[in-house]
């Protein structure tokens, strides 16, 4: 039943860009988070062709990781997490989080509710998508309370990864919604990517 509602969902909306959108790119990114391998070498193709076309970003970038290296604490950790931070320190960030997991996941969690600050959204479902607790009850508990559609957004693609296809129903009904009262954004597109993650997952 599940796999027929499935199927039925991306027969009736395909995706509709050729540009990739901000939840597409989400999907991409957690998934490399689930392949080490992939990621190294994606990261040292970007690094070889960024630091050639512009000199002076590997300074910078060596000065933010030696940065984000000598963070001890969990306050420092959610600090640079709103910082704008080089793609290639991204990982590293989240490495960092999870020396303080036990008490950074319930501080996101809380944090993501009323969070506007889109830098801190992009890191923090990273994190929570690579952590093996359960977050994906309270995630949903405050999904209807978040102030940010884009975050909403992002977390759905989160969910993704951790729900099971019993909230098959549940997605396609965030979807609808949000395509409904954003048409003109692509906040929708969180719950399809999740539903794609659940098909690879389970069908």
């Amino acid at each position: 039943m599940n796999n027929k509602l499935l199927k039925q969902f991306f027969k009736e909306n395909p995706v509709e860009s050729d540009t990739p959108t901000a939840p597409a790119f989400a999907h991409f990114n957690l998934s490399l988070e689930s392949n080490p391998k992939a990621r190294e070498e994606l990261l040292a193709l970007m690094s070889e062709e960024i630091f050639d076309e512009q000199p002076g970003r590997k300074a910078d970038m060596l000065a933010e990781r030696h940065e984000i290296e000598a963070i001890t604490t969990c306050e420092q950790t959610l600090r640079q997490m709103r910082r704008h931070i080089d793609p290639l320190n991204q990982h590293i960030l989240v490495d960092k989080a999870f020396a303080f997991e036990d008490e950074i996941i319930p501080e996101i969690i809380r944090m993501l509710k009323t969070s506007m600050n889109s830098p801190f959204i992009e890191t923090a479902i990273r994190v929570l998508a690579k952590s093996e607790k359960d977050i994906a009850q309270p995630l949903i508990n405050i999904y209807k309370d978040m102030r940010s559609p884009y975050a909403q957004s992002m977390v759905l693609v989160v969910l993704g990864y951790k729900v099971d296809e019993t909230c098959i129903a549940w997605l396609i009904d965030q979807y609808k919604k949000l395509k409904r009262l954003y048409p003109d954004e692509s906040y929708c597109e969180g719950a399809y990517y999740a539903l794609v993650e659940i098909e690879n997952r389970f069908f």
